[in-house]
């Protein structure tokens, strides 16, 4: 396993310096808009406002400052089309040209109050929109952690004999960190998921109930004595999987408890980082990278981690993937 960190101290703009400009702007662009929100998240409400996204989701304060920062860096980079977020659904036009960026501005906003870590998501898009594309089309993605520190975590292109230990990839995962500064360090230069790893993150518990696939699953992760490690937040929880080595997150769906995590938004950026680290990503049906989005809130289960734990959870995911 390589989970290289970076003894040159480099910086974003070091290791953004030879790819294409265009999308050096976007990602430059991303970077600015998370140290924002991470500015704004010390001191932002998490009362709700009293409305809801179009998706059904009852807003925060705290949702709405993260999209406008969002909103504004991408709509002053120059080199974003169109961009759609979480809260706002559609296509949203932001005068530039050669990308277009999905992104959720705050998810797992609900475990704001009990002052856990939360993140944001992004996925970069070559050309104009999403509707009817692969997942596997993303030339980049992205999530932020807001906990103790804020990081900035990226699946950038491999630029031209930047290929990490020799091997043939088309993307490398990269942690950066937050400086007092405002300046984001390298801080892990070539991040990867082993094969296995006996922990687990158990979302939507709730399918248990009428999922027997995912029930016997959760006995086995416990009675081969898994740890546990699941906060209710789904950046997070990817990221304790980075971090700390591997595992897996699973979300299955049943009869009574429908698939909630968003494809555009969520899964597929979640599952191009997940693969580029070397892990697997499962929808039900197959890699959720090869899923064709058909509307902006198209929703799907996911299973994220270490290839040989996403395999054992095939049975859960498959039973209710429709």
């Amino acid at each position: 396993m390589s989970n290289t960190r970076s003894d040159q101290q480099g910086s974003l703009q070091d290791e953004l310096a030879k790819l294409e400009p265009p999308l050096v702007n976007v990602l430059t662009a991303i970077a600015a808009a998370v140290a924002e929100v991470a500015h704004t998240l010390r001191t932002a409400s998490c009362d709700e406002t009293g409305t809801c996204n179009t998706l059904g989701d009852k807003q925060l304060e705290a949702d709405m400052v993260a999209d406008s920062s969002i909103f504004a860096a991408l709509r002053g980079c120059g080199a974003v089309e169109l961009a759609s977020s979480e809260e706002k659904p559609t296509d949203h036009e932001m005068g530039g040209s050669g990308y277009s960026v999905a992104f959720d501005p705050l998810d797992g906003s609900s475990i704001i109050g009990a002052n856990w870590a939360v993140g944001s998501i992004f996925g970069v898009w070559p050309g104009r929109g999403f509707v009817g594309r692969s997942a596997r089309e993303q030339v980049a993605a992205g999530y932020a952690v807001y906990g103790p520190k804020t990081l900035l975590v990226l699946a950038r292109p491999v630029a031209a004999g930047q290929a990490p230990s020799g091997a043939e990839r088309r993307h490398v995962v990269q942690e950066f960190v937050l400086l007092p500064s405002g300046a984001w360090q390298l801080s892990r230069a070539d991040v990867r998921i082993p094969q296995a790893k006996k922990c687990f993150a158990s979302a939507n518990l709730k399918a248990t109930s009428d999922n027997n696939a995912y029930r016997q699953l959760v006995l086995h992760w416990m009675s081969e004595r898994y740890t546990l490690r699941y906060s209710g937040g789904l950046v997070p929880d990817l990221h304790h999987i980075l971090a700390k080595g591997g595992g897996v997150f699973c979300n299955p769906t049943s009869p009574t408890a429908p698939a909630k995590l968003r494809c555009l938004y969520e899964c597929a950026p979640l599952a191009l980082i997940t693969e580029a680290a070397g892990g697997s990503s499962h929808n039900g049906q197959g890699s959720a990278l090869d899923a064709v989005l058909s509307a902006h809130d198209q929703r799907s289960p996911l299973c994220l981690g270490s290839a040989d734990e996403v395999a054992q959870c095939l049975p859960a995911m498959q039973l209710h993937s429709s």
